[in-house]
């Protein structure tokens, strides 16, 4: 049995190598990988929000695809960590990858970090990409 059979990976911005690692991971594992974005629920610009996420995603399939890796594409929506977690609950997923941005003071104070959210009540194990 492979030590990682599903990564789960959240994919946001194609800059910051968390997509990249994930598919390195998958490809060294032999792990099938699942890739999300996740658009807020409610939101004034939720069509803008949609196509964006949409967007996102269309870049990770061409991107995995280039590198001649498979994966399923998930369009999430909610809150990103609550997205993320529930993701990985459902594949039963090994590892999941997440990219840690830069916030500033105020904004961690009020609403932390996807990541840290991530890493503290994942299933599995957690990989941040910096």
């Amino acid at each position: 049995m492979a030590l990682v059979e599903t990564i789960v990976v959240a994919y946001d911005d194609p800059e910051s190598g968390t997509l990249s690692r994930a598919a390195e991971l998958a490809e060294a594992f032999g792990a099938s990988l699942v890739v999300t974005n996740v658009v807020p629920p409610d939101h004034d610009e939720g069509a803008e929000a949609e196509r964006y996420g949409r967007k996102r995603l269309e870049q990770a399939r061409t991107f995995l695809e280039s590198r001649g890796v498979t994966a399923e594409v998930v369009r999430s929506v909610g809150q990103p960590a609550e997205a993320i977690l529930a993701l990985a609950r459902e594949r039963e997923a090994d590892l999941i990858v997440v990219g840690m941005r830069k916030k500033g003071f105020i904004e961690r104070l009020v609403e932390g970090s996807v990541a840290q959210n991530v890493l503290r009540r994942a299933p599995c194990d957690v990989l941040v990409v910096h």
